[in-house]
């Protein structure tokens, strides 16, 4: 199998073809990742380069300077299909996309002739492909794209997600795989690594305005405080609302209770929680900390009311992250207030190390393998039409526009929350 990864940095994406290929590797298969763009994290490369092989599409360029490999117009440039062709014959057959532009660069593959047994793409995140607003060309040629592509060659995430992909693209995903995310357990010590009696509430993960459970801890941490005196919460991870979470906890008079503890190795993510409170978050975060025994709160994506699903032992199924889910809505400060009872912050902090196993990567990885092994026609993703020159033209232009003042729904289109409800007009 060869994945399509955007970068490699720290995100949810790489640390998850990092378990996945170790689990690959632990049956003994050796799959490999195409880095798309020159985004490369040097000690996540080497971490993944234990277990899997990596290609850069900069070095299959074909006259192309390496500096337009650096973003998104890496994707347009000419490429040596024959050397890519050779790539995935050594790996299987079978390409897995994992955003929007994964998938039109596949549809270049295709079109060069590259001999695919199968293809797939992933729902790493609920407005990855499935967003409103952006009337480029390139946008709309991945979204049709995707729509080409028949049910068994979609892998989604969660149950949700299913669902709101069908309502928008109208069409019936029943025949996709759900697979959990997948994290790598841990093995269980007999005891969580948190403590009831603990005053540290901890989030991992990039700061960005949809993970709205940030602001809104930092919003109820005075009311927090008052509960359980001493009380502070710890936030590791960078990225552009870092400002404004800063300012929003200053404005609420808790600044000096609020640690900025910047972004921290993958590897180091049991050390930080060991001796926690709680854990707020979403993600593959929330369910590493769930392995690890610490009662974890589930933080609900671009939701503006300061209310969650419960811990993850309280959702159904897979879905949890998205605003939308059919679950029911609590105060995310009452269900923190009810950890201050000890029995209560056990039996939570069990509940979640419990439902962590149900995403066990060996799950997902014998389902990967499942979609890997149908081969399909792949007749309408074949005939859709799409030109890769206009692709870049259109590109070129969207990002000139949104530089000088212009829309800015497609870098943004994460932001846009849920869309369950909308069809999308093709």
């Amino acid at each position: 199998m060869l994945f399509l990864a955007n970068v490699l940095e720290l995100n949810g994406g790489t640390t998850f073809l990092v378990r996945v290929a170790r689990e690959y590797a632990a049956r003994g298969r050796r799959v490999a990742v195409l880095v798309m763009f020159e985004i490369i994290d040097p000690k996540l490369e080497a971490q993944l380069a234990q277990y899997a092989d990596i290609y850069r599409l900069a070095r299959f360029s074909r006259g192309a300077p390496a500096f337009m490999f650096r973003n998104q117009l890496g994707t347009f440039m000419p490429l040596d299909h024959a050397a890519i062709n050779q790539v995935v014959a050594r790996h299987g057959g079978h390409v897995h996309a994992m955003g929007v532009f994964g998938i039109l660069l596949l549809k270049r593959l295709v079109s060069a002739g590259v001999m695919l047994n199968s293809i797939s793409f992933g729902i790493y995140h609920q407005n990855e492909i499935m967003y409103r607003q952006v009337p480029a060309y390139f946008s709309r040629k991945a979204q049709a794209l995707f729509a080409a592509l028949p049910p068994r060659s979609v892998v989604f995430f969660n149950e949700y997600t299913q669902r709101s992909h069908a309502r928008f693209f109208q069409r019936d995903y029943q025949a996709s795989a759900v697979l959990p995310i997948g994290v790598d357990l841990p093995k269980w010590q007999g005891q969580s690594v948190g403590q009831s009696d603990s005053l540290r509430i901890v989030s991992i993960g990039n700061l960005h305005p949809f993970k709205a459970y940030n602001a809104h801890i930092i919003r109820a941490l005075g009311a927090l405080r008052a509960a359980r005196p001493g009380l502070t919460y710890e936030i590791y991870g960078s990225g552009v609302n870092e400002a404004a979470l800063k300012a929003l906890a200053q404005a609420q008079g808790v600044a000096e209770h609020v640690k900025f503890k910047g972004v921290i190795a993958y590897g180091d993510i049991p050390q930080v929680l060991s001796g926690s409170f709680a854990f707020v978050g979403s993600g593959t975060s929330i369910i590493e900390a769930a392995a690890l025994g610490i009662p974890s709160l589930v933080g609900i994506e671009s939701i503006e009311q300061p209310l969650t699903y419960g811990f993850l032992s309280d959702v159904i199924g897979y879905s949890y992250n998205e605003m939308g889910a059919d679950q029911p809505l609590v105060a995310i400060q009452d269900k923190l207030l009810s950890l201050n009872a000890p029995e209560v912050w056990q039996r939570t902090a069990d509940a979640c190390r419990a439902k962590a196993e149900t995403f066990s990567v060996v799950r997902t990885v014998s389902g990967l393998e499942q979609v890997a092994s149908e081969s399909d026609a792949l007749v309408d993703f074949r005939a859709c039409r799409y030109s890769n020159v206009l692709g870049l033209g259109s590109l070129l232009g969207w990002a000139v526009r949104e530089r000088l003042g212009g829309s800015s729904a497609f870098s943004e289109r994460r932001e846009q929350g849920s869309l369950a409800e909308v069809a999308q007009k093709r």
